[in-house]
């Protein structure tokens, strides 16, 4: 699904303060794959997602997704078919807006010509998924929400439209640690029940360990380790399920 190839990034090429940030990096990820990206500060993995979303242009190396060169395309492009969140809370939602307000924003990335019922509808649906009453305070600021739910938000909103990719940037590193095994549960449900592929960076161990299907290993940047590993039931005694069906 997502292919990189030999993909190189220097930044302030030929300047005194030159910095290789990835060097001839080869990755492919299947559809449906959750891949867990980790690795020191400054090892790369933040350029390797702004290659992804066309925030770099690679100095050298091609970057495929299904099959399509994606070499040089805009961010607003990519857009179509990749949602992504951030380690802020803040930065995935309009915070001034309601609950209601922000996934009307969401609906607008890839869906066209549903009307308001069916809207409203999907976004009940995938607020109930929850399990957190969000859906009972629509008319609530997001910006009053907590950590966690800010976050839950923005992953729903990420998704609303039904990417093909998630792209995920330390997206729990500033929850609690309860909040942020809840959203990590909400992360793996997206990926195991929708077939939504994740990419995921985290500096957080024992997340590492404990989620996705295949781990990676970046160092100065240049992938050192690429390991896969067995997938997991994601049914617990919720039974939370997300649906982005417009039934």
């Amino acid at each position: 699904m997502v292919e990189l190839q030999g993909i190189t990034v220097i930044y302030n090429k030929g300047m005194s303060n030159e910095q290789k940030a990835l060097s001839e990096v080869f990755l492919f990820v299947h559809d449906g794959e959750f891949v867990t990206i980790i690795g020191p500060n400054g090892a790369g993995k933040s350029t390797l997602l702004k290659v992804i979303l066309g925030e770099v242009n690679p100095l050298r190396g091609k970057y495929l997704i299904d099959g399509r060169m994606m070499n040089g395309k805009p961010p607003h492009y990519l857009a179509r078919f990749i949602g992504r969140v951030y380690q802020d809370p803040n930065t995935g939602i309009f915070p001034s807006l309601s609950i209601k307000e922000n996934l009307l924003i969401a609906s607008r990335k890839g869906i066209r010509s549903v009307g308001f019922s069916r809207l409203k509808k999907r976004g009940l649906d995938l607020l109930k998924g929850l399990g957190l009453g969000l859906e009972k305070r629509l008319d609530v600021l997001a910006g009053e929400l907590s950590g966690g739910q800010k976050q839950s938000l923005a992953m729903i909103m990420a998704v609303f439209s039904g990417p093909s990719l998630l792209l995920l940037d330390e997206h729990t590193a500033a929850l609690d640690p309860r909040s942020a095994k809840n959203v990590m549960d909400l992360t793996k449900r997206i990926n195991a029940e929708q077939g939504i592929t994740v990419i995921m960076i985290t500096h957080n161990m024992e997340f590492a360990g404990m989620y996705g299907t295949r781990l990676v290993e970046f160092h100065e940047g240049s992938l050192i380790k690429s390991d896969n590993r067995k997938t997991h039931s994601t049914k617990d005694s919720k039974g939370l399920r997300i649906s982005l069906s417009s039934n």
